[in-house]
C-alpha cells in the first residue's frame, strides 16, 4: 500500500461509547500490570521515535486515558449512557 502523504480525502467515524469504554478498559488494564509486575520497572518503551521509562510510559497511558475519558464524556448522554431495558 503506498504512504498516505495528505490527510485530504480521508474519512473517518467517531469511535462509538462501547469502543471509548474498552479502550479505556484496556489502558485501565495495562497501568494496573505496568504497577504490579516488579519485572516491568527497568523496561524501555517505544512510543514512536522515542524511548522512554516505566515512568515516562505510566503518564502516557494515563494521558490517554484522559483524552478518551473527555471525549467520553462531551457525547450526549443518551449516547453515553447503556439502554437498559424493563422487563413486563
Amino acid at each position: 500500500m503506498a504512504e498516505i502523504t495528505s490527510l485530504e480525502g480521508v474519512v473517518g467515524t467517531l469511535r462509538t461509547p462501547g469502543q471509548l469504554l474498552a479502550l479505556i478498559e484496556q489502558i485501565d488494564l495495562a497501568i494496573y500490570n505496568l504497577l504490579t509486575d516488579p519485572a516491568k520497572v527497568g523496561f524501555r518503551y517505544r512510543l514512536g521515535d522515542r524511548e522512554i521509562d516505566r515512568d515516562g510510559y505510566l503518564l502516557w497511558l494515563l494521558d490517554a486515558r484522559k483524552t478518551y475519558q473527555t471525549h467520553l464524556s462531551t457525547l450526549p448522554v443518551w449516547e453515553a449512557t447503556v439502554c437498559v431495558g424493563h422487563a413486563d
